[in-house]
């Protein structure tokens, strides 16, 4: 190629309403992406990106908005067939007992069904990344799934915990054991050898008024050590924020930022509970908090605490969206959920501050805002292109309100992760979709079958959970 010859790229995006959540917020209403291998290679407007450019392969995107794929910074990859089993009003306590049973009977291929699955949910909502806390027996089932259907996500090793909290659920394959837990911290690290490794590691604590100090200090020295996120549930409940405000003799927040296990390596989900005095700390830290208004709702938490992400985002906390388990959401509708739930407090957040939320914030929760969140030359090609034939996106006065408030997920139509194609048209690229489904399925009814649940329905035909 001689000098003056057109760039060549594997891929571009052209005709494209393209938000880049770049540092600029630039937005190109006409614009244009193209990509090399795994990383995008230019950003900008149509008529000099689209036309500068030789590429192997071009998607036009017909007008339709182009923006960073979203993250899922709190997803539990292996629970996420129990939406069909569970009743779908259970108290805390409650659900906590259905988990206990569901998790005591699940083997590899359920979990690996079950990860399938969630992954491919998420890539037809939009979410190109996950990270999953810990409570998968077998990470490697997870990151198998993971990488058959083509989504970007982040393992720990399972259940670390070494105090029984009230509450909280007890199994038999992963005990509350310090033993066990130092001997397994940290494991699923070695997958960050690979600097191009689909599926990376990360520290991860069950949390939630589960371990001890010793376990956090050590958890966080790993996390230090290696360059890693260290996640954990945190100030959920009732239950367990009374457990910890008693234990410590005082908040916990406060007492973790005085024996040092906080830090902007932390990303604690749920953070429900953020008393005055734990605030400056939370701040200071420049730790990450994952919010799930959702589950906040649905479990009443509310009748405890007053939700505070809003406020805390405002201060200046990286505040990333969660979906715990699709319990009565799918994924990628946090943010809507979310934007109510700040008004019914009196507070507000933006749409253009849920999306900051859904990528920028969702990236550093995951350890990679260098190079995930927003389309810019060297980030990785992780893109999502929205149809334009959805009766929510018009008239298309703000493209970024339709995307976090009005068509949510519904007009998701192509997504890119690590510069490859994996969802088209809808439809997953490295899977048949029917595959994933009756794989999803059958191990469903084979669990369903080994527990013993109260019916899902309450209408009498209904009274195995199952549709015929």
């Amino acid at each position: 190629m001689t000098k003056d010859a057109a760039p060549e790229c594997d891929l571009l995006v052209r005709n494209a309403y393209v938000i880049t959540l770049d540092e600029q917020r630039r937005v190109y209403p006409s614009g244009a992406v193209a990509i090399r291998g795994r990383r995008i290679a230019a950003v900008g407007p149509d008529a000099e990106v689209g036309t500068a450019y030789i590429s192997a392969r071009t998607i036009d995107a017909d007008g339709g908005a182009v923006h960073p794929g979203l993250v899922d910074a709190h997803a539990h990859m292996t629970l996420h067939t129990t939406r069909g089993a569970f009743p779908d009003s259970p108290s805390e306590a409650q659900s906590q007992d259905y988990f206990t049973i569901w998790m005591q009977a699940v083997d590899d291929d359920d979990e690996y069904a079950s990860a399938l699955l969630a992954g491919l949910e998420m890539l037809r909502n939009g979410v190109t990344c996950f990270l999953e806390p810990g409570t998968a027996y077998e990470p490697g089932a997870v990151a198998s799934a993971a990488q058959r259907i083509g989504i970007r996500g982040s393992v720990a090793d399972a259940y670390l915990w070494d105090r029984v909290s009230p509450g909280y659920h007890r199994l038999d394959r992963a005990p509350a054991d310090h033993a066990r837990a130092m001997k397994l911290l940290g494991g699923q690290l070695a997958r960050n050898s690979d600097p191009d490794a689909l599926v990376r590691g990360h520290v991860g604590l069950y949390g939630a008024a589960t371990a001890s100090d010793e376990l956090e200090r050590a958890a966080k020295a790993a996390a230090d050590e290696r360059g890693a996120i260290l996640t954990q549930h945190q100030s959920f409940y009732a239950d367990d924020v009374a457990d910890d405000d008693a234990r410590f003799g005082g908040h916990p927040l406060a007492h973790f930022a005085e024996i040092g296990v906080l830090g902007p390596n932390c990303t604690f989900s749920h953070m429900n509970a953020i008393r005055d005095d734990e605030t400056q700390h939370v701040v200071d830290s420049g730790m990450t908090i994952v919010w799930m208004p959702g589950n906040y709702m649905f479990y009443g938490v509310a009748e405890f605490f007053k939700q505070r992400a809003a406020e805390m985002y405002h201060l200046g906390v990286p505040v990333a969206f969660g979906s715990d388990v699709a319990k009565v959401w799918g994924f990628g509708e946090q943010g809507y959920i979310g934007f109510l739930l700040a008004r019914a407090h009196g507070q507000f957040l933006s749409a253009e501050e849920i999306m900051e939320m859904a990528s920028r914030s969702g990236a550093r929760s995951v350890g990679l805002q260098d190079q995930l969140g927003s389309l810019a030359p060297g980030m990785l090609a992780d893109i999502v292109i929205r149809a334009t034939g959805v009766a929510e996106s018009h008239p298309p006065a703000n493209p970024v309100r339709d995307i976090a408030l009005l068509s949510r997920t519904k007009a998701v139509d192509t997504v890119i992760v690590d510069g490859r194609v994996v969802l088209r048209h809808g439809h997953a690229t490295l899977v048949e979709d029917e595959e994933v489904f009756s794989l999803a399925d059958a191990s469903a009814h084979r669990l369903a079958d080994r527990v013993a649940l109260p019916p899902a329905m309450i209408w009498p035909d209904g009274q195995d959970g199952r549709v015929p």
